[in-house]
C-alpha cells in the first residue's frame, strides 16, 4: 500500500490539474513577501513596471547554481523549488517559493542555488542592470536588500535547526503545518491541502530518503493525522495534534 501511495503521490505532472490554486492566472496580480513587500507602493509599482511576466513550463529551469546573476525573478503564480548541489552531486533543497516572493534578489555575480518550476508558472524578471539601476537612486531599497538576504540567512539557519535532528515524522509533520500556514496566508484553499512537489522533492528538502517519506505518510495516515490523496492531503488534526501523533 505505501508504495502504491508514493507512486500515486509521486508522478505530479499527472495531477498538477487537480491543483487549481497553484495554476498561472493571466490576472495574477503578486501578493508581495519579503524584499517587495518592503518596497512603498509606487516604488514597487514601478519597479515590477520595469521588468516582464514570463509564462514558464513545468520543470523549467529559471538559473542554475554558479550561472551568472544576470537576471532577477519573483514568482506570481505557481512553485519554484530552489536547490543546491552538494557533497557527491546530491540535491539539497532550500526552499519552495511562492507567488510574491523574491529569488536570490540579493545575489551578486552568480546564483548561489538553482531554481526550477515545480508545476506551470508565471515569473517576474528583470535585467539585473536595470534592478541595480533603479536601486542606486533609492538607498532605502538597498536597505531593504539587505534586510531581505538576512532575512533569508535567518530562515535557512531555522530551517536547520528545526528539521537537523527531529526524527522523520516530527520533520514531515511539521513541512505538512508549515506549508498549510504559507499557502492560508496567501489566501489559498488548503483543504485538502495541496502537494504539487514530488516525494523525492520532499525528501531532498526534509533530507530523507523518497521510501521513507512514503512510509511516514503511511503511518500518519494510519494514525488519523492525514489522509493521503492524488497530489494532496488532507490534514485532520491541527499542527500539535500532528506532531502528537508522530509519538
Amino acid at each position: 500500500m505505501t508504495r502504491e501511495r508514493c507512486r500515486a503521490g509521486g508522478d505530479m505532472k499527472q495531477q498538477m490539474a487537480a491543483v487549481p490554486p497553484l495554476v498561472p492566472c493571466a490576472t495574477a496580480s503578486i501578493q508581495p513577501t519579503g524584499f517587495f513587500a518592503r518596497l512603498n507602493f509606487a516604488d514597487r509599482r514601478q519597479l515590477m513596471a520595469l521588468g516582464e511576466r514570463v509564462p514558464r513550463g513545468a520543470n523549467e529551469v529559471l538559473f542554475a547554481q554558479g550561472a551568472p546573476a544576470a537576471r532577477c525573478f519573483s514568482v506570481i503564480e505557481g512553485v519554484v523549488c530552489l536547490s543546491r548541489t552538494v557533497g557527491d552531486h546530491r540535491r539539497q533543497i532550500t526552499s519552495f517559493a511562492l507567488p510574491g516572493d523574491g529569488l536570490e534578489v540579493g545575489a551578486q555575480q552568480r546564483h548561489e542555488v538553482s531554481a526550477a518550476t515545480i508545476g506551470p508558472a508565471l515569473v517576474w524578471e528583470i535585467a539585473r542592470d536595470s534592478f541595480a539601476q533603479f536601486v542606486s537612486h533609492r538607498p532605502y531599497v538597498l536597505q531593504a536588500v539587505v534586510a531581505s538576504v538576512a532575512a533569508d540567512l535567518t530562515e535557512a539557519h531555522e530551517q536547520m535547526f528545526s528539521l537537523g535532528r527531529r526524527p522523520a515524522e516530527e520533520k514531515l509533520a511539521t513541512f505538512l503545518a508549515v506549508w498549510s500556514e504559507r499557502l492560508a496566508r496567501l489566501g489559498r484553499d488548503v483543504d485538502p491541502l495541496p502537494l504539487p512537489m514530488s516525494r523525492k522533492d520532499i525528501a531532498d528538502y526534509l533530507g530523507l530518503t523518497v521510501e521513507t517519506v512514503c512510509r511516514t505518510l503511511a503511518k500518519l495516515e494510519r494514525r488519523g493525522a492525514i489522509e493521503i490523496l492524488p497530489g494532496k492531503v488532507r490534514l485532520l488534526a491541527d499542527p500539535a495534534g500532528l506532531l502528537q501523533a508522530c509519538g
